[in-house]
């Protein structure tokens, strides 16, 4: 009964850190790392990493709005000229 408990215990971190790994690479973390985290820590870590941010989508935020400042800059160059 032991060895099946240890057995569930090694499964389910194992489980963890792959899930943990595929979730950080997602949100552009570190993917290694949260995968040692999601080994030793299991679902905590997995908590831990969905309050972790973004990286990816704040880098697709920073673009849009940066090109979103470029054409609001030429539209006011047009009204100057204008």
């Amino acid at each position: 009964m032991l060895f099946f408990s240890w057995l569930w215990v090694i499964a389910t971190a194992i489980a963890c850190s792959i899930w943990a790994k595929d979730i950080a690479k997602l949100k552009g973390q570190k993917d290694t790392q949260w995968m040692v985290w999601g080994f030793i820590f299991g679902p905590i870590a997995l908590l831990a990493l969905t309050a972790y941010p973004d990286l990816e989508d704040r880098r697709h935020q920073r673009d849009t709005a940066s090109e979103l400042s470029l054409i609001k800059d030429n539209v006011s160059e047009l009204c100057r000229n204008s």
